[in-house]
């Protein structure tokens, strides 16, 4: 038994290999387009191949075994994913980093939020919050506790996705996480699919590190950030993935603090945001911004797993 999941662990990491490598070749076309008011170091980027991001949708759907509670997960990466694929397609067309309205795409993840609810519903799974020594039912309202995680971790995801290796490294740390959580509760549908996934970003993270030739692109950022939230919401460990994503919590703070405070006194606190760009900005170079992330993050994925 645990031969054929090597072998398919290993056939999973050969078919990544094989379809990035055909991607960067298919569709070279598909480039980035960099904001007006990014950093100026950020302009050779232009046209990086993008929407890297779509293979971590279609690898693992390819070898996950199926099951009742899988297909919660199932429509939240593909539904996020989507999404994010829509928004890319849309800045590749006009050419001009601008893709579906901020209002629009909250409408979309409000829909999806509300599918996501009711199938989870009908799963008869717990509407409890336990956030360490506290525990609530929010009963109806679980809903709209998903719909406010689920939104707010994919923009989290997607706002961090702006150093090289960067979202995609934390990623992976994080996915170590939930899978050391999915296999101490015995969740092993759950672990395999996020052991799975873990297979096809790392490959990703190999053509993403700086100086990178491959962006994931919004399909790969909402998509990831929106599953891995559902993962904790179905494992149970919420708080221990707040913790986990403290990071990714932030650096989207970081954002808000940024734009709040300007608008009050027309200066900044940070040079740019989110705060890997103020690093950027600071002189840092990709690679050290990279590590000292990834040291956090792997130190706030041990905290995280101490107290799940």
């Amino acid at each position: 038994m645990s031969g054929l999941i090597n072998n398919k662990l290993l056939f999973v990491f050969m078919v990544s290999i094989f379809l990035y490598s055909i991607y960067v070749k298919v569709f070279s076309k598909l480039g980035q387009i960099e904001r007006e008011e990014g950093l100026r170091s950020h302009k050779v980027k232009n046209g990086t191949i993008t929407m890297g991001g779509i293979l971590f949708l279609i690898i693992p759907l390819l070898f996950i075994n199926y099951s009742k509670d899988n297909i919660l997960l199932v429509i939240t990466l593909v539904g996020f994913g989507i999404l994010g694929f829509i928004d890319d397609l849309l800045i590749i067309i006009k050419k001009k980093n601008d893709g579906l309205s901020p209002s629009i795409k909250l409408v979309i993840e409000i829909l999806l939020a509300g599918i996501i609810f009711y199938y989870y519903l009908s799963l008869e799974k717990s509407t409890v919050l336990n956030l360490y020594f506290f525990s609530f039912d929010l009963k109806w309202v679980f809903g709209l506790f998903i719909l406010w995680f689920l939104t707010a971790s994919s923009n989290a995801w997607n706002l961090l996705d702006g150093v090289d290796g960067l979202c995609s490294g934390c990623s992976l740390i994080i996915m170590l996480g939930l899978m050391y959580i999915a296999i101490k509760k015995l969740e092993i549908n759950v672990f395999m699919f996020l052991l799975i996934l873990f297979i096809v970003v790392y490959v990703f993270w190999c053509f993403n590190l700086p100086k990178a030739f491959l962006f994931m692109g919004d399909v790969g950022s909402l998509s990831l950030g929106a599953f891995l939230c559902m993962c904790s919401i179905y494992l149970d460990c919420i708080f221990s993935f707040i913790i986990m994503a403290g990071l990714f919590i932030f650096d989207t703070l970081s954002v808000i603090i940024q734009v709040g405070y300007y608008k009050r006194t027309k200066k900044r606190i940070f040079k740019m945001a989110p705060f890997h760009h103020h690093l950027e900005a600071c002189g840092f170079k990709e690679v050290y911004i990279d590590l000292l992330f990834y040291l956090i993050q792997s130190g706030l994925v041990f905290f995280g797993i101490l107290i799940s």
